[in-house]
């Protein structure tokens, strides 16, 4: 079965969930992000489980995995 062409779509899922997801479709571990984003490792934990973590650092990890949070005003 070919599954190139094929679209998953994710309704209803944090951004810690969809980070978590992305990273892992990129074949990263947490420990890879952080060193991507320089931040600390813990900051990915933080994220994927929707806890508070500062606002540039969340920005440098999701720019890393190529999202956007929405959240401008921070």
């Amino acid at each position: 079965m070919d599954t190139k062409g094929d679209i998953l779509i994710l309704s209803n899922i944090s951004l810690g969930q969809k980070a978590k997801f992305v990273r892992l479709s990129k074949g990263l571990r947490q420990i890879d992000l952080a060193s991507l984003a320089k931040v600390n490792p813990l900051d990915i934990t933080q994220l994927e489980h929707d806890r508070y973590v500062l606002p540039t650092r969340r920005k440098r990890i999701l720019a890393v995995l190529g999202m956007d949070d929405g959240n401008e005003s921070d």
